[in-house]
């Protein structure tokens, strides 16, 4: 081995046969406390979903809880999101780590591509969980708005899950867990993450959580293709806002087999 390549590995312990740090722009990367603190607070999002049965939450909900939800979630995931900007940043990084690179036209069509095979991949999970007797409740569906201007604020709360949500789940966690952990593939950082992503969603049952975890491993094969975070935020912010004018697949699904 060459000097050059000895200093390499003597600077990087975290290279890789695929050149993925190259590509993902984390040559640079240390781990710093506070990407401890990044790991703990999203493990602390995902602990959370243990603490109860939201039902009775979703049964008495009315419009004004509808808001107070979608703007303490919108706050929530932008103070996530600056956790893990500040984390990148102590990385010797930026937000080229974690995907957000220029966005192009080429990303909206690749993001509607992403959407479509969402839409058929869910349908066809939802079924197979129904045949195995595995159901998503429809008590999901009084989370949506009713008024105009919670309308308004669920196409902001859409964004900001898009955004946020892919920019931490895949971006930074995923990328982070194959860098500490060493992996030589992406396949475990693609599970855990997707698993991390998926297991906060328990309130929708075994079913949502398997449906989403699914989701979010398709979210993640798309960073790794594309090299860029922006197909699956736009793939994302319209899942979730296109709920507005088209019923859930797995609600809908679900009701069609009864």
């Amino acid at each position: 081995m060459e000097e050059n390549e000895v200093a390499t590995v003597k600077k990087n312990p975290y290279k890789h046969k695929d050149n993925f740090l190259e590509q993902f722009g984390n040559v640079d990367f240390s781990v710093s406390k506070m990407t401890y603190v990044s790991f703990t607070i999203i493990i602390l999002f995902v602990g959370q979903s243990f603490l109860g049965d939201p039902s009775e939450f979703f049964a008495n909900m009315n419009e004004t809880i509808r808001l107070i939800t979608y703007i303490s979630t919108i706050v929530f995931l932008w103070l996530l999101y600056g956790v893990i900007y500040l984390a990148i940043v102590r990385e010797n990084t930026s937000v080229k780590s974690i995907g957000l690179v220029n966005l192009q036209v080429l990303d909206f069509a690749r993001g509607i591509a992403i959407l479509l095979s969402l839409y058929v991949i869910a349908a066809a999970l939802t079924v197979l969980m129904a045949s195995l007797g595995f159901t998503i409740p429809g008590e999901v569906e009084m989370f949506l708005p009713q008024e105009m201007f919670g309308k308004f604020m669920w196409i902001i709360m859409s964004f900001t899950a898009g955004f946020c949500e892919e920019a931490v789940f895949r971006g930074y966690l995923m990328t982070r867990i194959r860098m500490i952990g060493n992996f030589p593939s992406w396949t475990i950082p693609v599970i855990l993450s997707s698993l991390i992503f998926g297991v906060p969603h328990l309130y929708q049952g075994f079913a949502g959580v398997v449906v989403i975890t699914v989701l979010g491993a398709i979210f993640a094969i798309s960073y790794i293709r594309y090299k860029t975070i922006w197909p699956a935020i736009i793939a994302h912010f319209f899942l979730d806002s296109l709920n507005l004018i088209i019923p859930q697949v797995e609600s809908s699904v679900e009701q069609m087999l009864r």
